[in-house]
């Protein structure tokens, strides 16, 4: 179940909506001001959405490494490497970012 509550009202019943939430019963909105800001919702949501940022974070590398290796056809097996690295680098990065969220 899907339920809205206000950024006052969760300061008020913290308690219970983290109850709620633990238990897999509810997922909240939470707005200011009318306008939706965040979302609470429990730790197995939290680790599927994870999981699902790093299959679609892997399947975008795959994708630019055969993009690199489709344009690079008339480079120097080097200068293929170096820019394969390159993509790697900037994969591993955004990863390790990725995980200090956790």
């Amino acid at each position: 179940m899907l339920k809205t509550i206000s950024s006052s009202e969760l300061r008020a019943q913290i308690k219970r909506v983290l109850n709620e939430v633990g238990y897999g019963q509810v997922q909240y909105i939470v707005e200011r001001f009318g306008e939706p800001t965040a979302a609470i919702i429990g730790m197995e949501d939290f680790r599927l959405l994870q999981e699902l940022r790093q299959q679609q974070a892997t399947a975008s590398f795959k994708e630019v490494i055969a993009d690199i290796r489709a344009r690079g056809r008339g480079l120097d097996p080097d200068d293929l490497d170096a820019l394969i690295e390159e993509a790697r680098a900037e994969f591993y990065r955004l990863q390790s970012r990725q995980a200090n969220v956790r």
